[in-house]
């Protein structure tokens, strides 16, 4: 009876940690990390062997028997996530911005944001209130919105890397491709797949890549405000007495 209880269990927590897995296949951040992961592995392969993940069999036995390659390679992903992807962020960041500035002006992120949002107001006359009252819960509320602003900033920024990290593995899994004979990258796997219909989704995934990017790399912050009725109104009386003194 305890036996089956046991099975039970331990069967009931498979399907679970199972169902985790998928649930966390639909984080994005999550899957981008998987795929940079992969393909790593799959450039590892080639290097190691000359052959990719596409073309390895359950009877191949190198990287079993080679500990200290499967050692070297997970040291060698760890110190390129680490160090190596975040300094050619940068460097990639602040050479799109170099591009950027060369694109026509309605292509960039409008600077002009007026505050309109009803019951709304900029968090700096939100802070000045809670200061010239010295009232700790408006300050609270200050804060709060500071935490949160730098959060969904921060977000937004990884959110960036990851998907130029991706796409950096998948252009160095297709260079690898080209450089070790006989090897077959996931990549180059995809698009001979595809077939005709690789060139399109390229562009598409690129397109929808670089929109992602300037979102999350080059976009304006959004509206400073916080909502605070009571004082809206009064800076909506002052605006009205200069316009109608």
């Amino acid at each position: 009876m305890a036996k089956d209880n046991t099975e039970q269990t331990g069967g009931t927590s498979a399907v679970e940690k199972g169902f985790g897995a998928l649930e966390r296949a639909w984080d994005t951040k999550w899957a981008l990390r998987l795929l940079c992961l992969i393909l790593f592995v799959d450039m590892s392969l080639m290097l190691h062997a000359g052959r990719g993940l596409r073309q390895w069999s359950p009877d191949d036995k190198v990287l079993s028997n080679d500990v200290g390659w499967i050692a070297l390679s997970v040291v060698a992903f760890s110190f390129a996530m680490a160090i190596v992807i975040p300094i050619v962020l940068i460097v990639l960041r602040n050479v799109s911005v170099i591009v950027l500035g060369w694109l026509p002006a309605f292509l960039r992120t409008s600077t002009d944001q007026p505050y309109q949002w009803p019951g709304y107001v900029p968090a700096s006359e939100f802070r000045d209130l809670a200061l010239r009252e010295k009232d700790s819960f408006l300050w609270r509320l200050y804060e709060a919105h500071e935490q949160e602003k730098e959060a969904m900033s921060v977000a937004r920024e990884r959110a960036g890397d990851l998907i130029a990290a991706a796409l950096l593995a998948a252009l160095a899994d297709w260079v690898l491709t080209q450089r070790i004979p006989g090897s077959v990258g996931l990549v180059s796997a995809i698009n001979e797949a595809l077939g005709s219909w690789a060139p399109g989704v390229t562009a598409v995934t690129l397109l929808c890549a670089g929109a992602i990017l300037k979102w999350t790399w080059f976009s304006e912050p959004s509206r400073d405000e916080i909502y605070y009725p009571p004082l809206a109104q009064e800076l909506e009386k002052e605006r009205e007495a200069l316009r109608h003194p």
